[in-house]
């Protein structure tokens, strides 16, 4: 495979990985669940329920995010590791 290839394919793993993380982790398991409870508090609506459903996904979001991102950069490393040619 090309070297170029090789870099361009590493790149585009790296980071479609690193959005996803962020999508994932940053948007739905962090940002909404901030958001939610604090609509919640605003109107006067926060129950038992959203405020742990809340909170064990802001706890689970930044391992989430790593899981994620690690997953496509050990995918990238498969071809970001050239062989040495002699």
């Amino acid at each position: 495979m090309k070297k170029t290839l090789r870099k361009a394919m590493a790149l585009f793993l790296s980071l479609g990985g690193t959005l996803l993380a962020l999508y994932v982790g940053g948007y739905w398991l962090l940002f909404r669940p901030l958001r939610n409870l604090y609509v919640g508090y605003i109107e006067h609506i926060i129950t038992w329920r959203l405020l742990l459903n809340s909170f064990i996904r802001i706890f689970l979001a930044a391992t989430v995010f790593g899981s994620i991102w690690c997953v496509f950069d050990i995918l990238a490393g498969f071809f970001r590791d050239e062989e040495e040619e002699n």
